[in-house]
């Protein structure tokens, strides 16, 4: 009998290790996800987004996705990392729901 009840507890104790380490991974992963900003559009010439931040980020996508979007335009900023591990940003124009992929230039 107390053979059975050691092997519970010895169950529980590897659930509760399993449950930690499976949390600790998730928090653990949590910093790596793309960090996304708030910004306004400033001005927007050609394949170029100047914000009210004064970043400048150049379009990589078709520069022609961004020739409707307005001075003052809501955007949200991501960053994101593809599979070269080359940082590039996603972003999105909250006014006319699209979203491009830029480099920052500064």
């Amino acid at each position: 009998m107390r053979f059975f009840e050691r092997m519970s507890a010895v169950s529980r104790l590897a659930f509760s290790r399993s449950l930690l380490s499976i949390i600790l991974l998730l928090l653990m992963s949590a910093p790596g996800e793309s960090a996304c900003v708030n910004d306004a559009l400033n001005r927007v010439d050609k394949d170029t987004l100047l914000m009210d931040s004064t970043a400048l980020y150049r379009v990589l996508d078709d520069w022609r996705a961004v020739v409707f979007w307005l001075p003052l335009s809501k955007v949200t900023i991501c960053d994101q990392v593809d599979d070269e591990m080359e940082i590039y940003y996603e972003i999105r124009n909250q006014d006319q729901n699209q979203m491009v992929r830029a480099m920052r230039e500064r």
